[in-house]
C-alpha cells in the first residue's frame, strides 16, 4: 500500500495515444472490475462492480469493511449492475463507453474466464484486439514485475481511491523457489480484483512501450 499511494496524484496526466483495459471478471460473490491504462500519459483509470443483491451495505458487513462499498459508490468507483451476478455484456458495453472516442490498444483478461468474457466481448460489439493472461507463476509473475518496475519507476498515475487503496492493502503474492510472484486472490483477506485488472492493464502497457517503434523502410536505388 505505502509504494501505491505514491502513484497517487491531484492532477491525471491527459487521456492520450491508446488505452489498455484490464479486466478482472467476477462472479456472484467477488467484485467484477476493469483497468484503463493510457501508456504513453501513464494515465490509470479503475472502476468496479458489484451484483444488486445483497446490497452495498449489507455485502460490507459481510466482508467486514462496514460502508466502504457504500463510500466507494459515492466516490463514483464502484457500480451496481445486474441481480445476483453481474452480467457480462452489458457491464462490458459500460467499460467501452466510459473510454468511447479513445483508441483501444487491447483488452487484456485472464484467460480462465475466456469462454464467459469471449462470448460477452462478441455480444457487446467489442472489436479490440484481446490478449488472454495465465495468472500462474509464468504470466502472473511477469505481469507482476513490469507492474512493479512501472510504479516504481513513476509510470502508473491515478487519482487518489478508495477503491485500489484497499484493493492493494489487502492483496497477496505467492513465491515460488525461483522468487517468481503471482497475485493469490484466494489468500487475500478483500476484494482485489480492481488490483489484479491494474497489474494486467499496465503489464500490457509496458510490454507495448518495450517493442520497437516500426519505422518505414526507405529503398537505396
Amino acid at each position: 500500500l505505502a509504494e501505491w499511494l505514491a502513484c497517487e496524484v491531484g492532477e491525471l496526466p491527459a487521456r492520450s495515444g491508446r488505452v489498455v483495459i484490464g479486466i478482472d471478471l467476477g462472479g456472484s460473490a467477488s467484485m467484477t472490475a476493469a483497468a484503463f491504462y493510457w501508456p504513453e500519459t501513464n494515465r490509470l483509470e479503475v472502476l468496479g462492480t458489484f451484483p444488486g443483491q445483497p446490497s452495498l451495505l449489507d455485502r460490507g458487513q459481510v466482508d467486514g469493511v462496514a460502508g466502504r462499498y457504500v463510500e466507494m459508490q459515492d466516490r463514483g468507483e464502484l457500480t451496481v449492475l445486474g441481480e445476483k451476478t453481474v452480467p457480462v455484456a452489458p457491464w462490458l458495453v459500460e467499460v467501452m463507453r466510459h473510454v468511447a472516442g479513445q483508441p483501444v490498444a487491447a483488452v487484456t483478461a485472464d484467460r480462465y474466464k475466456q469462454a464467459e468474457l469471449g462470448e460477452g466481448l462478441a455480444r457487446a460489439g467489442v472489436r479490440a484486439p484481446i490478449v488472454w493472461r495465465g495468472q500462474g507463476f509464468r504470466d502472473g509473475g511477469e505481469d507482476c514485475e513490469r507492474f512493479r518496475r512501472a510504479a516504481y519507476d513513476g509510470q502508473v498515475k491515478a487519482r487518489p481511491s478508495l477503491l485500489l487503496r484497499s484493493a492493494f492493502a489487502d492483496a497477496v503474492c505467492l513465491r515460488d523457489p525461483a522468487n517468481n510472484l503471482k497475485l493469490a486472490k484466494a489468500r487475500s483477506t478483500g476484494r482485489i480484483d480492481a488490483a489484479a485488472a491494474t497489474v494486467l492493464a499496465v503489464a500490457e502497457g509496458a510490454r507495448m512501450q518495450a517493442r520497437p517503434k516500426q519505422t518505414s523502410r526507405i529503398a537505396w536505388g
